[in-house]
């Protein structure tokens, strides 16, 4: 008996739901419904992918033509990475200076694979593979890293904020 009355109060309930699709209708502030604001959210977690894994590819496109000169132009100031073999983590101004010899056409090869990708507000993440065949000395490789690079709108544009990256095992 006690069941059956569980079974009816449920059934009303549900049958009671049945506003919420003219709910989920309704304008939400701005005057956009939910479905618009979802595609609208939709289409900014696609540009923001977009226009950040470009920026990941021209970096390491720009590795093998400059060095690091363009992954240091899209560097905040607030810039902390971790790169493989490193004890800890290191600032911006020990990038530059650790860079200084690198910054020059060399033979680097690099593939990269994206993995994923998450967006919240002004932060974002991205997640990617690399496989390094050649050294920017010539010398041939086989690496491979999993890398991790944590992005911030500042102002119009993207800055890379934090970074790691771990050998592939």
């Amino acid at each position: 008996m006690k069941r059956a009355r569980f079974v009816i109060a449920a059934a009303a309930l549900l049958a009671s739901l049945s506003l919420v699709p003219v709910y989920a209708q309704a304008p939400a502030a701005g005057g956009e419904t939910p479905a618009k604001s979802s595609a609208s959210a939709d289409a900014s977690f696609a540009a923001a992918r977009d226009a950040i894994w470009d920026k990941e590819k021209k970096i390491y496109e720009g590795r093998a033509q400059a060095g690091l000169s363009y992954y240091l132009e899209n560097t905040s100031d607030r810039y902390v990475g971790w790169p493989p073999g490193l004890p800890k983590p290191s600032n911006l101004e020990t990038l530059r200076k650790s860079s200084a010899g690198f910054n020059r056409k060399n033979s680097e090869k690099l593939e990269l694979t994206f993995t994923d990708f998450t967006l919240r507000d002004s932060t974002a993440v991205i997640y990617y593979q690399t496989h390094r065949t050649m050294l920017p000395n010539g010398t041939a490789v086989d690496e491979r890293f999993d890398t991790i690079h944590v992005w911030v709108r500042e102002g119009a544009d993207w800055k890379l904020i934090g970074a790691m990256a771990r050998p592939r095992t």
